[in-house]
C-alpha cells in the first residue's frame, strides 16, 4: 500500500513539475496562425536549439546537428513571429563551401518586410513598360506616424545584373517586386533586414581586393610624378653616380621626359581618333569595386581601345570601367 502510494506521490510530483515548465514558456499567435515558442533566455534558446538539430528531415539538410546554426536562425525567426522549422526552408548555402552564407529566398525577405515595415498595411506595387527589358517596378509604403508615402523605383530589369532564378524570365514581374520590396526596405528601414541577404545579393558583391598600381622607379615614370608635384625619394645608391655616364635607357627616359605636360593626366582619355566622349569623364570616381571597374580592367588586357566603353548612356559605370581601364594601363606602364 505504502508502494503504490510513494508512486502515485512521485507521479503527481513529476505531472506538476512539467505543467510549470510549460506554464514558463510563451506563446506567440501571429499572422500566421501557429503557436510558436519564444526562449527567453539562452537556455531556452540552446534547448530549442538542440531539439531542431535533432529532428532530421524536418529541416533543411545543413541545420541538421548543426545547434549553432538552428540558434541563429530562431533568433533571425523571432522578431518576424515566424516558425524557424518552415523558414529553415526557405533559406540557402550560395555555395557548397562549408562557411558560404546563409541566404534567404526573396519571398521570405518580402514576408518579414509585411510583418515588420513601419507603414500602413502592405507595401503597394506599380509596374511600367510591361513586357520591355525597360521593366520597372515602384514600391510605395505609407508612414504609420506622417501618412506621407515612402516610394523607391527600381532601375529597368536589363540593368539588374544577378538574375539567378528562373523565374526572372517567366515572371519578371514577380522577382522584380522582390527586388525593389528589398532595396526599398534597406533604403528607408535598412534595420528591417539587418543579416537577411538574398542568394542574388550575396552573389552580386563584389569581392574585394588591391587593385593600386605598382609604384614605379626611375626614368619617365619619375620624371611624371615630379612634375605633377608628387614627393619622389631618390633610391639609395652604393656608389657615387658618374653624371657624365648616361646608358641609352637614360637617354631616351630623359627624352621622353622632356615630353610629359605637367597638367597632363599621365593616363589621359584621348584616342587615335582625336576626342572621344570618355575624355569627359573623370576616372578617379571610379569605385574599384565594381564589376564596372574589373570589366575595365579586362577589356584592357585584351588589348580593347578605350572608346570600347559601353556605358556612355550610364555615367556612373562609365566612371567605374575607365577606372579600371586607367588602372590598368598604369600599372602596365
Amino acid at each position: 500500500m505504502n508502494d503504490t502510494t510513494n508512486r502515485q506521490s512521485a507521479d503527481l510530483i513529476l505531472r506538476e513539475k512539467r505543467r510549470q515548465e510549460l506554464g514558463e514558456t510563451t506563446f506567440n499567435t501571429g499572422a500566421q496562425g501557429g503557436a510558436l515558442m519564444q526562449p527567453r533566455n539562452g537556455k531556452e534558446l540552446m534547448d530549442m536549439a538542440n531539439m531542431m538539430a535533432g529532428c532530421g528531415t524536418m529541416v533543411r539538410d545543413f541545420y541538421r546537428g548543426s545547434p549553432g546554426d538552428c540558434a541563429a536562425l530562431i533568433m533571425i525567426c523571432q522578431p518576424y513571429g515566424f516558425n524557424p522549422y518552415q523558414v529553415s526552408w526557405k533559406t540557402y548555402k550560395a555555395s557548397k563551401s562549408a562557411d558560404a552564407p546563409v541566404s534567404f529566398e526573396g519571398q521570405l525577405v518580402n514576408a518579414m518586410l509585411n510583418m515588420s515595415a513601419p507603414v500602413k498595411g502592405r507595401l503597394k506595387y506599380r509596374y511600367e513598360n510591361e513586357g520591355t527589358e525597360n521593366l520597372t517596378c515602384t514600391v510605395t509604403g505609407i508612414d504609420k506616424e506622417t501618412g506621407e508615402e515612402i516610394i523607391y523605383t527600381s532601375p529597368p530589369v536589363k540593368q539588374i545584373p544577378v538574375k539567378n532564378s528562373p523565374l526572372w524570365k517567366g515572371d519578371p514581374q514577380q522577382q522584380l517586386g522582390y527586388y525593389s520590396a528589398r532595396a526599398w526596405a534597406r533604403r528607408h528601414f535598412p534595420e528591417l533586414l539587418l543579416g537577411v541577404y538574398t542568394r542574388e545579393e550575396i552573389e552580386e558583391a563584389p569581392s574585394v581586393r588591391d587593385v593600386t598600381p605598382p609604384q614605379a622607379t626611375g626614368g619617365w615614370a619619375q620624371q611624371a610624378r615630379e612634375a605633377r608635384g608628387e614627393v619622389v625619394q631618390e633610391p639609395e645608391r652604393d656608389e657615387p653616380a658618374d653624371d657624365t655616364a648616361h646608358s641609352t635607357d637614360d637617354i631616351e627616359d630623359a627624352q621622353m621626359a622632356d615630353d610629359v605636360d605637367p597638367d597632363e593626366d599621365v593616363g589621359g582619355f584621348e584616342d587615335e581618333g582625336g576626342t572621344h566622349w570618355t575624355a569627359d569623364v573623370d576616372p578617379d570616381e571610379g569605385n574599384p569595386c565594381s564589376q564596372a571597374w574589373d570589366a575595365g580592367i579586362e577589356a584592357f588586357k585584351q588589348g580593347a581601345p578605350i572608346t570600347d566603353c559601353p556605358h556612355e548612356d550610364n555615367m556612373e559605370d562609365a566612371q567605374d570601367w575607365l577606372g579600371g581601364y586607367a588602372g590598368a594601363r598604369r600599372a602596365a606602364e
